[in-house]
C-alpha cells in the first residue's frame, strides 16, 4: 500500500511539472502576440466581471508568479502586473478565466480552490511532523492529502463548471463584445491555459495570506 501511494505521489507531481511546463511555454509564445482590441488584463477582467458578478469586484495589482484569482469571500480580482497591464493575448486570457469565477454560479469552485490551499498547507505540515518524528506512516497521510488535492483540482476544472452548449454560449458572448481578437485562433489557448490551477497548486495558499 505504501508503494502504491509513494508512485501515485510521483504521478501527482510529474503531472503538475507538465502542467508548469505547458503553461510556461504557451504564456511565452502568447505574450509575444498581442491583442487586437488592444484591451488591457485589467480592462477585460472589468467588462466581464460587471457582467456576470452580483456586485463589480475590486481589481488590483499584485505581484506573484501564476497567483492571478479570484477572492470570493473579499469580492477581488488580483492579477499579476503582467496581466492587469497587458494588452496580449495571454492577459486577456488569463484575466477573462478569473473574471468568470465572480458569476455566482461559480461560487462553489472559488470556495473549492480555497479548500484545496488549505488542504495542501496540511499536506505539508504532516510530512514535515511526519519526517521529524520519521513515521513513514504520517508522511505517507500527508501525500495521500497532496494527492486528493491534485485530484480535487482537477475536478474543479470540469470547463467553467458548464456543459458544453453553456461554454460556446460564453464564447459567443465574449466574441461578440469583441474582447479578444483574434478570438477563433485562441479558443483551445482559453481552455489550456486553465490548467494554470494545475501549475500552481503546490504554492496557491500563498493568494490567502496576501
Amino acid at each position: 500500500m505504501a508503494l502504491i501511494i509513494e508512485i501515485l505521489f510521483i504521478i501527482a507531481l510529474l503531472f503538475i511539472l507538465i502542467a508548469n511546463y505547458i503553461i510556461r511555454v504557451m504564456a511565452k509564445d502568447l505574450k509575444k502576440e498581442p491583442n487586437k482590441t488592444n484591451l488591457s488584463g485589467f480592462e477585460v477582467a472589468r467588462i466581464i466581471s460587471s457582467k456576470l458578478a452580483l456586485e463589480e469586484p475590486h481589481i488590483i495589482k499584485k505581484n506573484g508568479n501564476f497567483l492571478d484569482h479570484y477572492n470570493y469571500e473579499r469580492n477581488v480580482i488580483k492579477l499579476s502586473p503582467e496581466v492587469f497591464d497587458g494588452t496580449d493575448i495571454y492577459a486577456a486570457i488569463i484575466a477573462l478565466n478569473i473574471a468568470l469565477e465572480t458569476a455566482p454560479e461559480r461560487k462553489n469552485v472559488a470556495i473549492g480552490h480555497k479548500f484545496n490551499s488549505f488542504i495542501i498547507i496540511s499536506s505539508y505540515l504532516i510530512l514535515i511532523i511526519g519526517a521529524f518524528l520519521n513515521k513513514a506512516n504520517i508522511i505517507h497521510f500527508g501525500l495521500i492529502l497532496f494527492i486528493i488535492a491534485l485530484i480535487i483540482e482537477i475536478l474543479l476544472l470540469n470547463l467553467f463548471g458548464h456543459n458544453e452548449e453553456e461554454v460556446n454560449k460564453i464564447y459567443d458572448a465574449i466574441k461578440k463584445e469583441n474582447i479578444i481578437r483574434p478570438f477563433d485562433e485562441n479558443k483551445d489557448n482559453m481552455l489550456l491555459l486553465m490548467l494554470i490551477n494545475i501549475a500552481r497548486l503546490p504554492y496557491s495558499f500563498i493568494n490567502y495570506f496576501r
